[in-house]
C-alpha cells in the first residue's frame, strides 16, 4: 500500500503510450515527464503530455494510447 495524500497524482496509461517508438525505434520515456503533469488543469496536462508523445514518435499514433490522471484534491 501507498498513501494517496492531497496534492498527489496518478496517471494510469496503456500500453500504446509506453511503448510509442521514434524513427530510431527508441522508447517514449514518460518516465522523464513528469514535468508536463505540473499544469493545475488535468485535461492541459494530459494534452501537453499527448503532444509530447506525438512529437517523440513524429506522426499520429497508431496505437491505443489512453490516459487518465486521478489527482487527490484537498477542497
Amino acid at each position: 500500500r501507498v498513501p494517496f495524500v492531497p496534492g498527489d497524482q496518478l496517471l494510469f496509461y496503456t500500453d500504446g503510450v509506453s511503448e510509442a517508438r521514434d524513427r530510431g525505434n527508441t522508447f517514449y520515456p514518460l518516465e522523464h515527464r513528469s514535468e508536463l503533469l505540473k499544469d493545475p488543469d488535468p485535461e492541459a496536462a494530459l494534452d501537453a503530455v499527448r503532444q509530447d508523445l506525438e512529437s517523440h514518435v513524429g506522426a499520429p499514433l497508431h496505437d491505443d494510447a489512453a490516459m487518465l490522471l486521478l489527482r487527490y484534491r484537498d477542497q
